[in-house]
């Protein structure tokens, strides 16, 4: 389950910063535990950007939680119509 591997992320030693991916495509940089709070059930996700700004992210629609590894990654093989 994707909250799971969320919570794993967030209590990781040592903590490296990991990015929400959602199926729209939109990305949630998560660069320090304090950014991120998961609601008890489970059912949301509130990342707060660089600007303060919280963003509500479903957990029916995040399709992964990755480490960062410090470079961008580009999109390969996929083709959108």
């Amino acid at each position: 389950m994707i909250i799971e591997s969320i919570r794993e992320l967030n209590h990781a030693v040592p903590f490296q910063p990991y990015e929400i991916r959602m199926a729209s495509g939109e990305r949630h940089r998560v660069p320090h535990p304090d950014f991120v709070l998961i609601s008890p059930r489970g059912t949301y996700v509130i990342v707060v950007d660089a600007r303060e700004r919280p963003h509500h992210l479903s957990t029916l629609l995040i399709e992964e939680a990755v480490v960062r590894n410090g470079h961008s990654r580009r999109k390969t093989g996929r083709k959108t119509a």
